[in-house]
């Protein structure tokens, strides 16, 4: 499609929307816009363009595995994409039981089955768009630049050109930022989910997993799937493995809840240190738990073995002593607003001192999962190593060479055949990979956030400029504003985001 083709009419005719990127933001993006045109009867004429390379939409980084070693890290109870009908994936499970297993409302159910769930729920509203009149055409291509001007919001996709009057950006989980050094090393593996992941790897090699978070452990269940015989060692340069979670018990919220907020921060009126927000969740934890909180202790480096450790929280959510997981899940709702309502200076310090210990116990593991991960353990198939301090690679061996410096012992250095990388998401702009980013980046269309990610307005989604500007035209929904809503590797969190950039955009068409 020409620039001409895709000019932007006078501002009293249809609008033309596009969104880049179709994972599972993308996704959710596309049927709050579906629904919230039809529902302002500015859905005839209206045109959604969808850019995605997957044939699959829907499933993105996060629920495109085809392996079902790979989990919901969130029982299928709890992902609805309804969020007034919970029981709304549950019920779709049951009546798309494929009989790889028997289907409890509270499953850890494959990924897989979520990604086919996303994409129904796209073919549905796109029946929807349809029958209200709005055009949706599908880009099997990469958006590769985006900028604004008087006409509109111009994007490149390959070759074409087009012109739009709001752009959702909606790139999902990006490649890891850290480790880039070793790209072009032939047995590194940057992102087990992008080209030949660990597939690549020869089942008698030693391997050494950078990370040992959840996607440490996706790595770990599936070299094991696949038949992996060689030693495999999981570096981190803090925690340990993830929790495990137990049963769900529903708690109501009576210390970490907006009203608290509001009345701590003068009605936000002034901003909340580190430690007010470590009181607030001290409170609402001692009142569940029934039992004073020691921080020193769970802040702490961990000190018994990791075997020890990952039997012993089996054990505590075998027998139902996990009633603290249930308290943090209860937050997810309101966490955004404590972040938004911390200072610069308490959110940079929670970031770099507490987050991975955070994260150790907010984004804890399925019961099934660690029951795998321990016999691996038990049998000697891996080792978790703390205390990462450095990672290197010798050319003329062909090994990688890791030291760590675990607390309260000796150094230790490891040389592998393999090197996975499993650190996550990459927030540091100036290093992805994304030509779309560094783009929007160079001429200052978008902005990092200091945290890491790109800065956004809270409530709209609406990109920062360089400067402090919002963008009138340019949205930017899900992990990479991480910064600003802390709580974006949640489908819920983005979810709520995707709703509100929407409405955004539909309360400016209505003012126009």
């Amino acid at each position: 499609m020409s620039a001409e083709s895709g000019a932007v009419p006078p501002p009293d005719r249809a609008r033309r929307f596009a969104i880049a990127g179709m994972g599972a933001t993308g996704v959710g993006v596309f049927v709050a816009l579906v629904r919230s045109l039809a529902a302002s009867d500015r859905a005839a004429g209206a045109e959604i363009h969808v850019f995605e390379t997957k044939e699959r939409l829907g499933a993105g980084v996060a629920y495109s595995t085809p392996h079902d070693c790979h989990l919901l890290n969130m029982r299928a109870s709890t992902m609805s994409v309804h969020a007034d009908d919970p029981g709304h994936f549950v019920r779709w499970l049951t009546a798309h039981e494929d009989g790889a297993h028997t289907l409890a409302d509270t499953d850890y159910v494959p990924r897989r089955l979520f990604a086919a769930y996303l994409q129904e729920f796209f073919e549905e509203a796109l029946v929807q768009a349809r029958q209200h009149g709005t055009k949706v055409i599908t880009h099997k291509s990469v958006v590769s630049d985006c900028r604004e001007d008087s006409r509109g919001i111009h994007l490149i996709a390959g070759l074409d050109h087009f012109v739009f009057d709001y752009a959702f950006l909606c790139l999902g989980d990006l490649p890891s930022t850290e480790y880039l050094e070793f790209t072009k090393v032939p047995t590194y593996v940057h992102s087990m989910w992008h080209g030949a992941g660990l597939e690549g790897i020869d089942p008698d090699a030693t391997v050494g997993i950078l990370g040992t978070s959840l996607t440490a452990v996706d790595a770990l269940l599936q070299l094991r799937g696949s038949g992996h015989r060689g030693a495999i060692t999981c570096f981190s340069r803090r925690r340990s493995l993830p929790k495990v979670q137990g049963p769900r018990v529903r708690h109501t919220l009576r210390h970490v809840t907006e009203e608290n907020l509001r009345l701590l921060t003068e009605d936000f009126t002034r901003a909340l240190e580190f430690t007010e927000v470590a009181a607030l969740f001290q409170r609402e934890l001692e009142d569940g738990l029934g039992l004073a909180i020691d921080w020193s202790r769970v802040l702490a480096e961990p000190s018994a073995a990791f075997t020890a450790t990952l039997a012993k929280d089996i054990e505590l959510a075998e027998n139902g002593q996990t009633l603290w997981y249930s308290i943090l899940d209860a937050t997810s709702e309101v966490v955004p607003q404590v972040w938004r309502a911390m200072s610069a200076e308490a959110r940079a310090a929670f970031i770099h001192n507490h987050l991975s210990i955070w994260s150790m116990f907010r984004h804890c593991m399925p019961l099934d999962n660690a029951r795998r991960l321990l016999v691996m353990a038990t049998e000697g198939a891996f080792e978790v190593a703390s205390g990462l301090t450095s990672v290197a690679y010798d050319e003329e061996r062909e090994l990688f060479r890791i030291e760590a410096s675990p607390a309260g012992a000796e150094a230790a250095a490891y040389e592998v055949d393999h090197l996975v990388n499993a650190t996550g998401t990459g927030f540091a702009l100036d290093r992805s990979d994304s030509s779309l980013i560094q783009n929007m980046l160079m001429r200052g269309d978008i902005s990092p956030h200091p945290l890491g990610g790109i800065d956004v307005d809270f409530d709209t989604m609406r990109v920062v400029r360089r400067g402090g500007s919002l963008s009138e035209r340019a949205l930017y929904v899900g992990p990479l504003t991480r910064g600003v809503h802390f709580y974006t590797n949640s489908f819920e969190t983005n979810l709520a985001n995707a709703h509100c950039a929407v409405a955004a955009v539909v309360t400016r068409l209505g003012s126009a």
